[in-house]
């Protein structure tokens, strides 16, 4: 893959938009490109932490099992999204494990080569604060969804984290994670998620057409969730 594609990917991420075109390209001089199959293992919990990721495109999970062996996903992340990036900037073994939920690409960068790119650039480094911050704002409430809030209000803050206005005005969401997989993110098992989904749809705060999910109400949604007005 061309050096202008790793460029193009990198400039995508929240944490390197705002870098100088000479900056991006200094990074990407050292960053390669990599295709990843569906289910593909980027790397697993306890490993040395000597690379971190960009998602270029696809969707890639971040995730632990418990003690049960049942899988606890922590975050989907999206094109733009840093994987790993927190514990190799902090040295440290990876705390989670993270895989390809569909065909995907990334950008792998090298812990050793970023450091020395980051301890002589100082807007750089303030972009890499500002995006663990953000980071650590969504574990938050990644969090206070699995600890304080019950399924459905759970359910009901994700749809409407990720509802989008189609053509004709409607709120929907395109669920693009197998049931089974959402049910792990927000840290439940899929019959209770079905039950979540039962409930909304019984109440008339949501529609499912295929793997599309109208949202008729988002207003009683929200207040479902406990979000503010």
């Amino acid at each position: 893959m061309s050096a202008e594609a790793v460029t193009a990917a990198l400039a995508a991420a929240p944490a390197f938009r705002n870098l100088p075109p000479r900056d991006l390209s200094r990074l990407a001089a050292f960053c390669t490109y990599r295709a990843l199959a569906s289910g593909e293992v980027l790397f697993r919990e306890a490993e040395e932490a000597s690379l971190f990721f960009v998602v270029a495109s696809g969707r890639i999970k971040v995730f632990k099992h418990s003690a049960e062996g049942r899988e606890l996903i922590i975050k989907v992340m999206g094109p733009g999204d840093l994987v790993g990036e927190a514990a190799a900037l902090a040295g440290v073994p990876y705390p989670a494990s993270a895989q390809a939920l569909e065909k995907a690409a990334a950008v792998q960068v090298p812990r050793a080569d970023f450091v020395r790119a980051l301890t002589g650039d100082p807007e750089l480094a303030l972009n890499i604060i500002a995006a663990l911050s953000a980071r650590l704002h969504q574990l938050s409430g990644v969090i206070e969804k699995l600890t304080l809030k019950e399924v459905p209000a759970r359910l009901a803050s994700y749809l409407l984290e990720h509802a989008r206005a189609d053509k004709g005005g409607r709120l929907t969401v395109e669920l693009a994670v197998t049931k089974t997989a959402l049910a792990a993110e927000l840290g439940t098992v899929p019959e209770t998620l079905s039950r979540a989904f039962r409930r909304l749809t019984e109440a008339g705060l949501l529609a499912e057409e295929g793997t599309r999910l109208l949202l008729p109400d988002p207003d009683a949604l929200r207040l479902l969730s406990g979000a503010p007005d």
